[in-house]
């Protein structure tokens, strides 16, 4: 059978030689090919040619390479290694996160970072005379919210330790640190410098009080952060690897939503699965109908061989109802979706779909972002 290519970029020979690098480093086969070698009137520029079937993972490294340019990041020189980040308060729902995270980690041959950010009343009182000030370090309490931080912190350490020796969990290179600040900045602030493959974080599930729902950091990092987050409701029970994973793909089936699904891809490489590919229908559209859904599944079919998948459709006029329906009656272990950037205004009165679910959901929940 013929082998089909496809140009995924045009670039200048340096960073087209980047982006072959990047797509090599991931097991997809590229080549270059000049573009005035076809077309001598067209500025000199090096077509990255890639397998056709390897498309929706190439996309994904040019988005991360286009992303790091902007910022200025030297992605060629990042380091290689994986790193899995679980915040954690000490609650039990952040210990549960700690043994999802661990096994993810094994999986994805990742290092992990327990993080947890104390919080002090860091003030300091203007000078007001020559002799008047103030300094909030000199302060006890301050001083024992810190030794409380570490002592808690040292005390996680141990417990971890000793999982890992009763073999409850997989035995990964594993670091403890501090940070101090407000939760949710701190855990924004540690993922921007040193970017983890992964976040996850706890969450107390469908019965916390309204009260819980207000300072959630869980909901926060899930709407801020630009790194996959792993949400792991307290109740859940943890997947042995044994049969069929359910997991239900919640989408609009754009092109930013195949990016997603791809990235899920690569994350559940380790387990079999069943996708249940989930539309969300907007209320004003009409269903599928017969072209659209054999153009979606010829995408997947021929994307993601072997793929076990099934196609549903849900409202989104009654969206947490009908997903969680979907859920019980498909037995779905997990939940994936991609959630967009949005504007501060949307973000504080109208929360995400994934920001909602965390608290109508005991099912874990895997949240990519564009």
């Amino acid at each position: 059978m013929e082998t089909n290519y496809v140009t995924v970029a045009i670039h200048t020979y340096e960073r087209a030689q980047v982006l072959k690098t990047l797509l090599e480093r991931v097991g997809i086969e590229a080549h270059l090919h000049r573009v005035s070698e076809d077309h001598p009137q067209v500025a000199a520029g090096v077509r990255v040619r890639i397998k056709e079937k390897d498309l929706a993972h190439a996309l994904q490294v040019i988005e991360e390479m286009e992303t790091a340019h902007r910022s200025g990041v030297d992605i060629l020189n990042k380091p290689q290694s994986p790193v899995v980040m679980i915040p954690v308060d000490f609650s039990d729902y952040s210990i549960r996160a700690c043994e999802f995270g661990f096994r993810m980690a094994k999986l994805l041959n990742a290092k992990v970072v327990v993080l947890h950010a104390y919080y002090s009343p860091v003030f300091s009182i203007a000078q007001l005379t020559e002799t008047l000030s103030y300094d909030i370090y000199e302060n006890e309490a301050v001083r024992q919210i810190i030794k409380k931080a570490e002592g808690d912190l040292e005390n996680l350490t141990n417990l971890l330790k000793r999982k890992m020796q009763k073999n409850e969990l997989p035995s990964v290179s594993f670091t403890c640190e501090l940070k101090e600040g407000v939760p949710e900045d701190a855990i924004l602030s540690y993922v921007k410098e040193r970017e983890p493959s992964l976040v996850v974080m706890g969450t107390r599930g469908k019965d916390q009080k309204e009260a819980d729902l207000i300072g959630s950091v869980t909901a926060e990092i899930i709407d801020r952060c630009r790194v996959p987050v792993l949400a792991v409701p307290e109740n859940v029970s943890l997947f042995d690897g044994d049969g069929v994973y359910n997991v239900a793909f919640a989408s609009g089936f754009d092109q930013k939503d195949l990016l997603a699904f791809d990235k899920m891809m690569q994350f559940l490489k380790p387990f079999k699965i069943k996708v249940f590919l989930t539309h969300i229908q907007p209320h004003k559209e009409k269903n599928f109908n017969t072209e659209q859904l054999k153009g979606i599944t010829e995408y997947f079919t021929k994307n993601y061989p072997g793929l076990d998948f099934e196609f549903l459709s849900i409202k989104d006029d009654n969206l947490l109802s009908e997903l969680q329906a979907v859920v019980e009656a498909k037995g779905i272990g997990l939940i994936s979706l991609n959630s967009r950037k949005r504007s501060l205004f949307t973000h504080l009165f109208n929360p995400s779909v994934a920001h909602k679910m965390i608290f109508h959901s005991d099912t874990p929940m895997l949240v990519f972002h564009s």
